[in-house]
C-alpha cells in the first residue's frame, strides 16, 4: 500500500471519506473514529505490535508477518521500518496508509505517530467548519 505521511494540524486538519461520508477525525472530535467503515487498521507509536486491525484478511497478514519475521528482523530496523515494511509489501487497491504524526505536550512539545490504514478515496483536508 502507498503511505502518505502527514503532519496533523488538529486545530484545522480532519480526514474525510467522501463516498461513505465518515469523518474519521477532526477538530471537533475527541478521537479518532475506529468504528467508520472507511478505517480498517491502525498501529499507534507508543504500541506498534499490537495494532487494532478491524479486517480479517489484514489480521492475519499481520499476525503471520509479526510471528515470522518481528523478533529476526527487529535486531537490524525499528519499530516503525517494521510496521512501514509490512504495510508496503501489503498489496491492496482498496486501501492506503497515512502516517500522520499528531502534536502534543508531555515535559515539552512531542509527537505521537499513527500509521492509519483507510479506504483509498479518503482525503486529508481543511475542517470546512
Amino acid at each position: 500500500m502507498d503511505i502518505i505521511e502527514h503532519d496533523v494540524e488538529t486545530i484545522k486538519d480532519r480526514m474525510h471519506c467522501p463516498s461513505t461520508g465518515e469523518v474519521i477525525f477532526s477538530p471537533g472530535h475527541e478521537a479518532i473514529d475506529g468504528k467508520a467503515n472507511a478505517f480498517i487498521a491502525y498501529w499507534h507509536g507508543e504500541i506498534l505490535d499490537d495494532p487494532e486491525i478491524k479486517d480479517p484478511v489484514l489480521l492475519d497478514a499481520w499476525k503471520e508477518f509479526f510471528e515470522e519475521n518481528w523478533e529476526e528482523a527487529i535486531e537490524d530496523m525499528s519499530f516503525y521500518e517494521m510496521v512501514e515494511k509490512f504495510l508496503k509489501e501489503f498489496k491492496s487497491d482498496q486501501w492506503i496508509v497515512y502516517k500522520c504524526k499528531f502534536p502534543g505536550m508531555a515535559c515539552g512539545p512531542v509527537n505521537s505517530t499513527i500509521y492509519m490504514v483507510v479506504a483509498a478515496e479518503t482525503v486529508m483536508e481543511q475542517d470546512p467548519e
